[in-house]
């Protein structure tokens, strides 16, 4: 099945909060530390040294009391070490490139930053009580061989707990990762999609646990996702919704989200549910569309929302 969290994750790119992306950080990292920087200092007009103190070793690292994190400033805006402050580091080797600037092996080892959106969080003065320090020694130790049950179970409390990036990265690692998903049980399952249906503070992450029981194909997902239609008020989770009904359903997502809809009896219900039937993109949404009245501006942004020519034409709107 084409991986939904693509599928939904295309409908967020308007969202006002940059996507975090902190596991790709964790796992394409050749090092991770808690680190604070110390020291900076300009090698030429290109490269800045920042010489970065590690507090603590995750992996990579070991034995190692200092790093240099090589920086080129007038490349735009990335990710660069910030001074008295402890965070989290996902590292690159850039061993030849210091090699090729003439670095002194002494002052190494040499690395840079991984340009992942929150890879480099602050980290609180438990070091090791730190929820993203323990997510980062959860994904170094599945790198090092631990089973992948064992990995999946602890992603799964992640998922659920209270952390709101932590509860974020877990949910979508899982999403990606179908061997450790394949070991998740009945009960995980059940409390996965309670979540998702229950939350209505945090749209990412209910989109994140939609997607991630989407990629199951849960019995009974779309009835369960549409409950919180109204609640939510999120246009991007209806957006979702309807994708996800479309994947799981085809053409009969649209009589699934119709059943709702003739008993929904709030405003914000109604134009959820038909925002969400907009966004199946399907021919059985575009007919039914069609039949309501044009001049409901609830059925005027679902038709908008199906995309194609003959919805645009429909509801008189040109994109």
């Amino acid at each position: 099945m084409r991986t939904l969290l693509t599928t939904c994750s295309l409908l967020l790119f308007v969202a006002p909060l940059a996507a975090q992306d902190l596991r790709r950080g964790l796992t394409d990292a050749d090092a991770v530390v808690v680190g604070r920087q110390i020291g900076k200092k300009p090698h030429d007009e290109n490269v800045v040294l920042h010489r970065v103190q590690v507090i603590t070793d995750v992996r990579g690292a070991a034995g190692q009391p200092f790093v240099t994190v090589l920086d080129w400033p007038k490349l735009g805006v990335h990710n660069r070490p910030s001074p008295r402050q402890s965070r989290l580091y996902c590292l690159q080797d850039v061993s030849q490139q210091a090699a090729r600037l003439g670095l002194p092996t002494a002052e190494g080892p040499y690395f840079r930053m991984v340009g992942w959106a929150g890879s480099n969080p602050l980290i609180g003065a438990e070091v090791e009580q730190d929820p993203l320090v323990r997510l980062a020694r959860l994904l170094a130790s599945a790198e090092s061989g631990a089973a992948p049950g064992d990995t999946a179970n602890a992603l799964h409390t992640m998922a659920l707990g209270e952390h709101t990036v932590v509860r974020l990265e877990a949910a979508r690692m899982l999403t990606e990762r179908g061997d450790l998903r394949g070991t998740l049980h009945g009960l995980h399952w059940s409390q996965l999609m309670a979540r998702a249906s229950g939350e209505l503070e945090d749209v990412d992450y209910k989109i994140a646990l939609a997607e991630l029981c989407a990629e199951q194909r849960l019995d009974g997902l779309l009835d369960a996702l549409a409950v919180s239609l109204g609640p939510t008020k999120a246009p991007e989770y209806a957006r979702c919704v309807g994708r996800i009904g479309a994947v799981l359903h085809g053409e009969q997502a649209t009589e699934k989200l119709a059943e709702r809809l003739r008993n929904a009896g709030q405003a914000d219900d109604r134009r959820m549910l038909l925002l969400a039937i907009g966004a199946t993109q399907t021919q059985t949404a575009l007919d039914a569309l069609s039949r309501m009245d044009k001049s409901d501006q609830a059925v005027e942004a679902a038709m908008r929302e199906h995309r194609v020519a003959r919805a645009r034409e429909a509801s008189g709107t040109r994109k």
